[in-house]
C-alpha cells in the first residue's frame, strides 16, 4: 500500500513535469500562434496537469493486482502510456492537433507489450485482439461522418490506436465515458453561456480520459469478479 503510494506521487509528478515541456514542445511546432501556448505558462494549469497525473497514476497503481504476473504485465504497460496519453490531451486542448509522434510512441509500447506477452506465455492472443481493437477504432469512426459530424483524422487515428492497445472491450468502454464526458461539457457551456451544442471542443482530453478509466476499471474484469458473467 505505502510502496504503492509512493511510486505513484514520485510517477505522477514526474509524468505531469515531463508533459508540461514536451506538449509546449509538440504544440509550438502545430502553430504559428504564441497566444495559444500561454496556458502551460499559468502556475494553476501546471499544478492541474501534475494533480492529474498523481491521480491517473495512483488509480492504475491500485487498480493492478501485483501478484498476477499477467496483470502486472498489463499494469507496467498502462502506466509507461500514461507519457503519451497526457501529452496528448495536453496538445490537443491547446492547438486541436493530435501529433503523430505521440501515437506512433504509443503503437511502440503496445508492439513491446504484445512480444513480452508472447514470448513470456507462449502464445499470439494479444495480436489478434489488438488487431480486432484497431480495426474496431477506425471503423466506429466513420459513423459520425456518415452523420454529418466532422471528425478529425488525428481523433480517427487516435481512437484506432487505442483499440489496439486495450482491445474491443476496452475501447468501447472508453467511448461511452468519452460521449458521457462530451455531453457533460455541451451542459457546462450551454447553462454558462459559454457555448452550445454546435460549439467545436478539443476531443482529445476527453478520448484520454476515457481510456485511462478503462484502463483502471475494466469492466469485463468487474463484471468477471462480480459473478456476472
Amino acid at each position: 500500500m505505502v510502496g504503492k503510494i509512493i511510486f505513484s506521487l514520485v510517477y505522477g509528478i514526474l509524468l505531469g513535469i515531463i508533459t508540461i515541456p514536451l506538449s509546449k514542445w509538440l504544440a509550438k511546432r502545430r502553430t504559428d500562434d504564441p497566444s495559444k501556448l500561454a496556458p502551460l505558462v499559468k502556475t494553476p494549469i501546471r499544478i492541474l496537469i501534475v494533480f492529474a497525473a498523481i491521480v491517473a497514476a495512483l488509480g492504475i497503481s491500485f487498480t493492478t493486482n501485483t501478484e498476477d504476473p499477467g496483470a502486472l504485465r498489463e499494469g507496467v504497460r498502462n502506466i509507461i502510456l500514461l507519457i503519451p496519453v497526457f501529452s496528448i490531451a495536453t496538445v490537443d486542448s491547446l492547438v486541436r492537433k493530435i501529433p503523430n509522434p505521440l501515437l506512433l510512441a504509443m503503437l511502440v509500447i503496445q508492439a513491446v507489450y504484445i512480444t513480452v506477452v508472447s514470448i513470456m506465455t507462449e502464445s499470439i492472443d494479444e495480436i489478434p485482439k489488438a488487431i480486432i481493437g484497431f480495426f474496431l477504432g477506425m471503423v466506429v469512426c466513420f459513423i459520425p461522418s456518415l452523420l454529418k459530424i466532422p471528425m478529425g483524422a488525428g481523433d480517427i487515428k487516435y481512437n484506432g490506436v487505442i483499440g489496439l492497445c486495450i482491445g474491443a472491450a476496452g475501447y468501447f468502454e472508453s467511448m461511452i465515458l468519452m460521449a458521457v464526458f462530451v455531453v457533460i461539457a455541451f451542459v457546462y457551456l450551454k447553462i454558462s453561456k459559454k457555448g452550445g451544442m454546435k460549439t467545436l471542443i478539443p476531443m482529445g482530453p476527453f478520448i484520454s480520459l476515457g481510456m485511462v478509466i478503462a484502463m483502471c476499471f475494466p469492466l469485463s474484469v468487474l463484471f468477471s469478479s462480480s459473478g456476472l458473467i
